[in-house]
């Protein structure tokens, strides 16, 4: 299987929406809100410039609308041939009203809005209904594997071919309860900060002119992996896209706890980034680290101690860890 990189866009903790911003002479340095790496977003009057529309949309769906529609600008696709989205809370922010409502108004007359906004495929229907989309249009909550889930989707399609284009759109976002939650059950621990963010890619079963990168190979596995299954991995996924892992230039670290399996993955590549360090740790963060190794690939540049630095590179693999129980591994290259 594989997929053309057509276009993306992301919004993150770090300044990303702007993908020229965020790569510029220094390298920027995400906000911190008090243990937690809140997005820093767009102005979203100018993407989304119904007002009405706008006014009764929570965070989730803003920044899943807004990246999704920022992907598709610029390009020959403005009506993809799929939508594919993933999350793994959905609108959170809108369950906790309506399941405040519901206590408030003592179980009757509850105000169905925000139960309405709060499920996961809402920001996916609201992108169909704004491209008047008529096509396939599915989301993933899948926990830490929601993002590859929709990924996997648009490439058996694109396999078998059943459509030449997707968007695949991955969003998640941060709660004062949810962060709470998470803290008294010790997730937070060791320096690790909680995250939100999208990231949308324009997917296409064939390259053009403007193609930098494509994701050639995707692996998920249930956690918790030993040092020898993780290494077996990255060989198998490696080998089978027709690599050595010798070949690996570039290492996109993202891991939340399992420091056994960082030792050992950073054996691999000729650079390795710890990528969640501009984005925080969330279920869909894997998105980010397709996103980072897609403009590093395009613009053939690392990271180094404050700048960004001229680096030749073919080959990148993204590592993600959620909670020591779901790991994934993306394979990217250049065209």
């Amino acid at each position: 299987m594989k997929a053309f990189i057509e276009n993306s866009s992301c919004i993150s903790a770090s300044p990303t929406f702007d993908a020229d911003v965020f790569f510029g002479e220094s390298i920027a340095t995400p906000l911190a809100n008090e243990g937690k790496l809140n997005a820093q977003d767009p102005d979203y009057k100018s993407i989304i410039t119904d007002a009405g529309k706008r006014r009764r949309m929570g965070h989730l769906i803003k920044m899943g609308i807004s990246s999704s529609l920022s992907a598709l600008k610029g390009t020959n696709y403005a009506k993809p041939d799929a939508i594919m989205t993933a999350t793994a809370m959905g609108g959170l922010e809108d369950t906790e009203k309506f399941l405040r409502c519901i206590i408030d108004n003592d179980e009757q007359l509850a105000n169905p809005s925000n139960f309405i906004q709060s499920t996961g495929n809402t920001f996916g229907g609201q992108t169909g209904l704004l491209l008047q989309h008529h096509g396939h249009n599915v989301t993933y909550a899948h926990g830490g594997f929601s993002f590859e889930s929709a990924l996997i989707d648009a490439m058996l399609q694109m396999a078998d071919d059943e459509i030449e284009t997707a968007l695949v759109t991955a969003a998640d976002e941060i709660t004062a309860t949810e962060y709470e939650v998470m803290r008294k059950m010790g997730f937070w621990r060791n320096g690790r900060m909680m995250g939100e963010g999208s990231q949308a890619f324009l997917l296409t079963s064939s390259p053009n002119e403007k193609t930098k990168a494509a994701i050639i190979g995707l692996k998920t596995l249930k956690g918790p992996l030993s040092v020898s299954d993780l290494s077996n991995a990255i060989q198998d996924l490696t080998h089978k896209a027709g690599y050595d892992t010798e070949d690996i230039d570039l290492m996109l670290l993202g891991v939340d706890c399992d420091y056994e399996a960082e030792k050992t993955i950073i054996g691999y590549g000729k650079h390795q980034i710890n990528y969640k360090k501009w984005c925080g740790q969330f279920a869909t963060a894997s998105g980010f680290g397709l996103w980072m190794a897609n403009e590093l690939l395009s613009r053939q540049i690392i990271p180094s101690a404050e700048e960004w630095e001229a680096a030749h590179l073919k080959l990148a693999m993204v590592y993600t860890e959620y909670r020591q129980n779901d790991y994934s591994l993306m394979l990217v290259a250049t065209v």
